[in-house]
């Protein structure tokens, strides 16, 4: 469903991405790991048109990415979640969701995929007048995931969706993203808490540099000693 095949991108003269592929089926949950400065995040903003790559291709359901924008990115049906959560904060939680659907262009249209987001959150339809920046850090989670639902994605990007939240939230955000991939909505999830996103993910990308340093199955990846010494911190004997 997603192919990034060879994409080199840069900050200026800063070259961060150095030829990364990796893809993405219908239904799968593809996990992204690697050091800090690897070029995950970069990544990602690389294939939701937030940065131009400068080589290679991203093309999604048969259809060229590269070079759009965010917002046209969003209408092939891929969602973004931003690292550390990215709602706003002053706006009520309804009004956070009436955001998502703005690019439908149709109040009608609009309201009622927030209304199927209800359904599927009925916490924030408890919660509708609640100001978004008053919910627990994996409410606030869980609110920017539920406003990429709106639009109907077909893929969901994010980028640390555990990142600063206590273990209690991270394994109701990760519940979250089991429902939403049971209900066949593809993920592609950069992650810092390795055993986590191995636990969830049907298969891992490791990047390092900026390249592409592995990739396999999750069960494959727990077998390999180096990722078991470099990212677990386990002891390969």
């Amino acid at each position: 469903m997603l192919a990034v095949e060879g994409v080199s991108a840069a900050y200026g003269r800063l070259e961060i991405l150095h030829k990364v592929s990796l893809d993405v089926g219908p239904g799968e949950i593809v996990g992204i790991i690697g050091p800090n400065g690897a070029g995950k995040s970069t990544l990602l903003k690389t294939i939701f048109g937030y940065l131009p790559p400068f080589e290679g291709s991203v093309r999604f359901a048969g259809d060229t990415l590269a070079g759009l924008s965010p917002d046209r990115v969003m209408r092939q049906g891929i969602g973004y979640v931003a690292q550390a959560g990215g709602v706003f904060a002053d706006m009520s939680v309804h009004e956070n969701l009436v955001l998502g659907g703005y690019s439908l262009g149709s109040r009608r249209a609009a309201t009622a995929a927030i209304e199927r987001v209800y359904a599927q959150f009925p916490l924030f339809r408890a919660r509708a007048h609640q100001r978004a920046g008053s919910l627990s850090g994996g409410e606030q989670r869980a609110l920017a995931v539920a406003r990429t639902l709106v639009v109907k994605p077909r893929l969901i990007i994010l980028d640390e969706p555990s990142a600063a939240l206590a273990p209690r939230f991270i394994d109701e955000i990760y519940a979250t993203l089991a429902a939403l991939n049971r209900s066949g909505i593809a993920l592609l999830i950069v992650e810092q808490n390795v055993r986590r996103i191995l636990d969830a993910a049907h298969r891992i990308v490791v990047l390092d540099m900026g390249r592409n340093a592995f990739a396999g199955a999750s069960a494959e990846l727990r077998q390999s000693d180096r990722i078991r010494r470099l990212y677990l911190g386990e002891d390969a004997g």
